[in-house]
């Protein structure tokens, strides 16, 4: 068990010094899709650890975790270059861009609509840098895109359909110049949908109503910020979804709050605040719940899906 310890470490590691190379520019984001596109490599590690945690087989399990550290290096030092260039491999195309290519800036917004209460909102960082935070209009958007971004809103007394992105186009590796800031009505309570793609995601909801979040983190560093709980449109827990896919993420939530978390880890690295106790586990994932939790009360019903990421949970 100690070896398998060992190389569920170094496959952490692995991951975090091709996040260290992206950070500092040494390795393109892009890789990543080099990297996803062995998703069936995946597969075949989790068979090999089922069979070694049925078998009792330490080595078939260490192995396992050999094969991710494989893939991950056959895909940042073996299919990246295409003509002495970094770019995607398989269905994927990398587009080239410059610093300063085709990213044109767009500022687009609808105003407040004091009829609306309720909304679903789907946004999509796609590459670059997405911030979502609250606003006085009903929605606005603004940044710069290589694509033509996506603003698609309707409000009825019903409700507020938004769908909001950067934009459709071949895959692009991600550009300091390629940003959507996104401000949605704090007055509205949101069903929210993040999917970052390829990017850096800043969520900072603390201020917004929420009845239901899903963040699909995708191939990122990101921060999800939760304030105070509202369950004026859910039945007791507010469901929060959080896939951070392959990331570096940080998860902050309001000190002194109600909060139930269940953690599926996969090959992941999870730092967990003294606040949460573990109480149970349920489904093969690990259940924490902060002192004193009560289903009777408001709460934050947290489900995290952590991938082949480094996570960070956080009171603040």
């Amino acid at each position: 068990m100690e070896l398998k310890r060992i190389a569920e470490g170094l496959t952490v590691i692995a991951v975090g010094l091709v996040f260290l190379g992206n950070t500092f520019g040494v390795i393109p984001w892009g890789v990543w899709w080099n990297i996803l596109s062995l998703w069936p490599l995946l597969l075949i590690s989790a068979g090999i650890d089922v069979i070694g945690r049925g078998t009792d087989n330490t080595w078939l399990r260490v192995l396992s975790s050999l094969l991710v550290i494989a893939g991950l290096a056959w895909g940042v030092f073996a299919m990246p270059t295409n003509g002495g260039s970094w770019s995607p491999w398989g269905p994927f195309v990398l587009t080239p861009m410059s610093s300063s290519a085709n990213a044109e800036p767009f500022d687009n917004s609808t105003r407040h609509d004091p009829n609306v209460v309720t909304g679903v909102a789907r946004v999509s960082g796609g590459v670059g840098t997405l911030t979502i935070a609250d606003g006085s209009d009903l929605v606005s958007a603004s940044g710069e895109s290589p694509f033509k971004p996506v603003f698609d809103v309707s409000s009825s007394p019903k409700g507020a359909d938004v769908t909001v992105g950067m934009g459709n186009g071949n895959w692009v590796a991600p550009r300091d110049n390629a940003r959507l800031d996104v401000k949605l009505d704090r007055a509205v309570t949101w069903d929210l949908t993040i999917d970052g793609g390829v990017s850096q995601i800043d969520a900072d909801l603390s201020e917004l109503s929420l009845a239901a979040v899903i963040v699909k983190a995708g191939v990122s560093k990101g921060m999800l910020t939760l304030g105070a709980v509202d369950a004026k449109m859910a039945d007791g827990g507010v469901p929060v979804l959080v896939d951070t896919g392959v990331s570096t993420f940080t998860l902050r939530i309001k000190e002194g709050e109600n909060v139930r978390l269940r953690v599926d880890k996969g090959l992941s690295s999870v730092t967990k605040p003294a606040g949460l106790s573990s109480v149970r586990e349920s489904g093969g994932k690990d259940v924490y719940v902060t002192e004193g939790f009560s289903e009777n009360l408001d709460f934050w019903d947290i489900t995290l899906d952590a991938g082949i990421s480094t996570v960070r949970i956080e009171f603040y």
